[in-house]
């Protein structure tokens, strides 16, 4: 049996009991392997998959690992699930005016967008020259097996075979890949898509080469973990991960930088770019000739953050819980600064109060109340690995409706912070939230990465900040978002070639996205500052930003401003 206690000994083992031959399908597509993120270089037992030189996949068969323990495999080695972050742009952005200007005429000519998510429909006009599509990969991660010598597991489609199912009668035979979902659609068309005069529709970089990678949905086994609903759209981070690694490998094998746009997001983290994934944004945005935008997310006005300061005077904190009728269950992250260590109590709405226990190392706790029918399991990591953080994860199943209340105390008399999330919006009934929430810090990873350009949501018809967007900055005052693009009401396009209407951080993370593909044309293609890096783009599109005069910058809601790529080149010349 291969226990949590042994996870970071057994995984160095060349040969560990158990271990299996070859699967008939990838480890990475099968429902009895869980997957766990971990350093690069070590000797590995199971099946280990590099990501880069920091970073790789470790799948290991499920029957062969004791129950998950926050404790024992380490917060950051289980992989997170993220979800779509949403809820005439151009022109206010500055974009349109570089599309059109006699001498820049910037259109992403030269460069890559890469779009991560939910697929792309590929039979859309927006995403062809006539019968040639723009799109010169398609890895669907759904399609079982790993007969791809391209990829570990699903299938990858090239744009000669692309361009062979747009002249077929029957396309899905030559490129059996949808896009169910649209998502991925509206990103590649907001960042890519094409000049539509009858819609008055454009996207950012509209002469960009395409590249799309198709997520497979998260493992059942980590959906029941993390109390997600089992039909709701999220993704696993080391699949997001691997992802990325294959649009930036295939860029560079075409010569062309790649701008990577990002628009899903989770409130799984402390908030303080500690994730794998918004550790790994940082590491490939310092790269030359590749961009990463992520969104800002929508949890501004959702009242998912909690956060309170205990002293000396204040040494204990009550924190108000309103769980909804029907609520099936959920996660909670409660994150305290150290080096004080924190108690805590749950009491029911029925008045009952259970304590969690700071003792139990490694072991779950069950709390069970007996007036209410429900159950919470409870974690305690003194010291959680990647932030030096006291982490204590709740799981609640079944919850009783009501006002919980989650008590709060403290020893030492040194004044320390501590704060608690709960799912973003689409993952927890909207009637589930903290009474006295704060809007602010509420950025979702990997927005809280350092090196990612995060773009947060306004509407450009009367440049008022969007009111679900995520505002900043993170818990130790790292600035976030980096700035806000139109996202409000956005014309999107759909599959089937029809269009609607959208809003939410995901569509600016795209239109920033192709910004920064106009800024790389600019700077690589017209070799201008040829070995340019993703932060490079982001300095150039911060100082292009517009501030104004009467607000405080950078700013919680607004980073450095609103984007005006024009205003950029202005400030260039």
């Amino acid at each position: 049996m291969f226990r949590p206690d042994d996870f970071e000994v057994q995984i160095q083992q060349e040969n560990p009991p158990g271990i299996h031959a070859e699967p008939s399908i990838p480890p990475a597509q099968d429902e009895e392997y869980g997957d766990f993120i971990v350093k690069h270089g070590q000797n590995m037992g199971g099946k280990f998959l590099p990501v880069n030189e920091l970073f790789g996949i470790l799948y290991i068969p499920l029957n062969e690992i004791g129950p998950l323990e926050i404790n024992s495999y380490t917060y950051a080695s289980l992989p997170k699930c993220y979800t779509f972050m949403d809820a005439d742009a151009l022109n206010s952005s500055g974009i349109t005016r570089l599309h059109n200007h006699p001498y820049l005429k910037l259109q992403g000519e030269g460069t890559v967008i890469a779009v991560i998510d939910s697929g792309i429909d590929y039979l859309n006009p927006i995403f062809r020259n006539g019968d040639v599509s723009r799109i010169a990969y398609i890895w669907d991660q759904t399609i079982p097996g790993n007969e791809d010598e391209q990829v570990p597991y699903g299938k990858v489609f090239t744009g000669e075979e692309i361009n062979q199912a747009l002249l077929s009668e029957n396309p899905q035979e030559i490129v059996p890949s949808l896009d169910e979902n649209g998502h991925g659609t509206a990103m590649a068309g907001l960042a890519a898509g094409n000049f539509v005069p009858t819609e008055n529709f454009s996207g950012a970089a509209p002469k960009a080469t395409i590249i799309v990678v198709k997520l497979k949905k998260a493992k059942s086994y980590l959906r029941k973990f993390y109390q997600y609903p089992p039909q709701a759209p999220v993704f696993q981070e080391d699949d997001i991960m691997l992802g990325i690694s294959f649009a930036v490998k295939m860029a560079q094998e075409m010569g062309m930088p790649v701008s990577v746009c990002l628009g899903l997001g989770t409130n799984q983290s402390a908030h303080v770019g500690d994730s794998e994934l918004s550790r790994y944004v940082d590491y490939i945005n310092e790269d030359s000739q590749v961009s990463v935008s992520v969104a800002a997310g929508n949890e501004g006005a959702a009242q998912h953050h909690y956060t309170a300061e205990l002293d000396y005077v204040k040494n204990q904190d009550t924190v108000e819980l309103r769980i909804a009728d029907k609520e099936e269950g959920f996660s909670m992250e409660f994150w305290g600064d150290p080096p004080d260590d924190y108690g805590i109590s749950l009491q029911s709405p029925a008045g009952e109060k259970l304590y969690v226990s700071s003792s139990l190392g490694a072991g779950t706790q069950e709390l069970s109340f007996i007036f209410v029918e429900t159950k919470v399991l409870v974690n305690y990591v003194k010291m959680e690995r990647m932030t030096g953080k006291q982490l204590i994860y709740f799981r609640f199943f079944h919850p009783a409706a009501g006002i919980w209340k989650v008590n709060v105390s403290k020893k030492g008399i040194s004044g320390s912070r501590f704060h608690m999330w709960l799912p973003v919006q689409g993952l927890i009934s909207p009637d589930t939230y903290f009474l006295e929430s704060t809007p602010y810090i509420t950025v979702t990873a990997p927005g809280d990465s350092t090196r990612g350009i995060t773009a947060t949501a306004y509407q450009y018809l009367d440049n008022s900040l969007y009111f679900q967007a995520g505002r900043g900055f993170t818990p130790n005052n790292q600035v976030t978002p980096d700035l806000a693009a139109p996202g409000v009401d956005l014309l999107i396009p759909l599959p089937g070639g029809a269009f609607g209407k959208a809003s939410g951080s995901s569509l600016s993370s795209a239109v920033v996205a192709g910004a920064a593909a106009l800024v790389q044309e600019w700077a690589i293609v017209r070799g201008n500052i040829p070995y340019a890096s993703g932060n490079t783009v982001k300095f150039y599109l911060q100082k292009g930003a517009v501030r104004e005069e009467q607000m405080e910058y950078p700013n919680p809601g607004w980073g450095y401003g609103r984007l005006d790529l024009y205003r950029t080149f202005e400030i260039i010349n």
